[in-house]
């Protein structure tokens, strides 16, 4: 028996691996932005920001106009925000920037009738720490410590939160540049549930998703390492596997596809939870794992590890239950010896 770890294509939400040195345990109810950037909204910048997105959605380039909102839709419920003039700020994406954001802008000083309305929309019920989503595949956490509920992280706020996906989004035209001017509120956000939100400032926030489609195989016989759920499947299939091999010669044998960052640590993790019974081994596409890395570092912890790498060019074609092929005509088995 043996799996496949996919991390290839799941891009990064922030450039970093992990941001806290220690496990966050109970300190979610000291959670702070830390942000000390400046915030700039000056007229040009906003006009410019306008104005491309306008030509974007309509004239420039010959692109499609955006879908609009049918006579249906319109009749649909509408969210009821708690104050009628106070600016209305949906953040769609409940990760580290839309989380981040909502409690940024709760915490900032507002003249009285300028403080914003802010609402968060994630379609989970849990924030996921995901530098920390490795440490639930070594027992060093456990799972409510990685993944609050976002009722638990904003009751003390003022952040609204709903539960739901995004099916339509409808920015409205303030500058007339596809035709008639629309300055109602700033545009609209249907929901799947077939709520609908009118904002006065939207922020998307909506992060990333593992792709498994772009190496043959991956969707049927490798498991992404991307969200709570991926790694709970990913422990899930180690506990089976350590079930099974229990008292046995043959060794657990895992490939991780992709060498960045999230992979490197990923395949770090599993090897030091297997120790002796387990063999890892880790495939980039690229000539080095990590290149932002310092020089010698990335080696050195996957060495200590006991992590076979393979790279120089040995990308990934496609994924068998048992193999991973590679385009070198070199095949990774990764059969059990059994």
């Amino acid at each position: 028996m043996a799996f496949v770890a996919y991390s290839a294509s799941i891009t990064a939400l922030l450039p970093f691996n992990r941001i806290f040195s220690g496990g966050m345990g109970k300190k979610w109810n000291r959670i702070s932005p830390g942000y000390s950037a400046r915030l700039r909204a000056g007229p040009s910048a906003l006009s410019r920001t306008s104005s491309f997105s306008s030509a974007a959605a309509g004239k420039a380039g010959g692109a499609p106009p955006l879908p609009q909102l049918s006579e249906a839709d319109k009749t649909l419920p509408i969210y009821t925000w708690p104050h009628k003039k106070k600016p209305r700020v949906c953040i769609l994406g409940g990760g580290f920037g839309g989380l981040y954001t909502a409690l940024r802008l709760e915490s900032l000083l507002w003249p009285e009738d300028k403080k914003p309305q802010v609402l968060l929309v994630d379609q989970s019920e849990r924030f996921v720490f995901k530098p920390m989503l490795y440490e639930l595949l070594s027992g060093e956490v456990d799972e409510w410590e990685i993944a609050p509920r976002f009722s638990e992280l904003l009751a003390n706020t003022g952040v609204e939160f709903l539960q739901d996906r995004v099916k339509l989004l409808n920015p409205f035209d303030h500058w007339g540049m596809n035709g008639h001017k629309q300055s109602s509120c700033g545009g609209t956000v249907l929901l799947e549930s077939g709520l609908l939100i009118e904002y006065d400032w939207l922020v998307l926030a909506l992060g990333a998703e593992a792709k498994l489609d772009v190496v043959p195989g991956a969707l049927e016989f490798a498991l992404p390492f991307s969200t709570l759920e991926d790694a709970c499947r990913v422990d899930e299939k180690l506990k089976t596997l350590e079930r099974t091999k229990f008292g046995k010669d043959s060794f657990i044998r895992v490939a991780v596809v992709g060498c960045g960052y999230s992979g490197v640590e990923l395949a770090a993790t599993i090897s030091e939870r297997l120790q002796g019974r387990g063999i890892v081994q880790a495939i980039n596409v690229e000539s080095t794992i990590c290149p932002t890395a310092p020089t010698g570092n990335r080696e050195a912890a996957l060495k200590r590890a006991c992590v076979t790498v393979l790279t120089d060019g040995s990308c990934h074609r496609r994924i068998h239950w048992k193999t991973v092929c590679l385009i070198r005509a070199l095949s990774l088995n990764i059969t059990s010896s059994s």
